[in-house]
């Protein structure tokens, strides 16, 4: 199984707030430049497991340095801080279906994220 970094980082823009979760990949192994999977997310890690399940939007995958960069976004994007940070196994990685067991400081459990149609997606802790 592979191990992999996590973050949650809180993305301040000038119209709003959202959480951009970020997760290393299993190609991140073989191509140490590659980018991280990430997804919009409204609530924060210590919201999930009393959710239960929630919504993700699949994003552009980010480099490597976001998972430790705080600060402001180029372009007048906003800023981003990090609120959560951690590791991650990968279970299961395939199109469309992903299983991580996540061991964040504010949240740690299985959470299955499943594409339900183009970028949106659904997260569901399972254990």
């Amino acid at each position: 199984m592979l191990h992999v970094p996590t973050a949650l980082l809180l993305h301040q823009t000038p119209t709003g707030s959202h959480h951009d979760w970020l997760v290393g990949t299993p190609e991140n192994y073989s191509k140490p430049r590659s980018g991280l999977w990430t997804a919009r997310v409204s609530p924060p890690s210590r919201c999930w497991r009393g959710l239960g399940q929630f919504g993700l939007t699949l994003l552009d995958s980010h480099r490597r340095m976001y998972l430790d960069y705080q600060g402001p976004i180029a372009g007048g994007r906003g800023n981003v801080t990090r609120v959560d940070r951690g590791d991650a196994v990968i279970h299961l990685w395939r199109v469309g279906l992903i299983v991580w067991e996540l061991h964040l400081q504010h949240f740690t459990g299985v959470i299955e994220a499943a594409r339900m149609a183009d970028h949106a997606w659904r997260a569901r802790v399972i254990d």
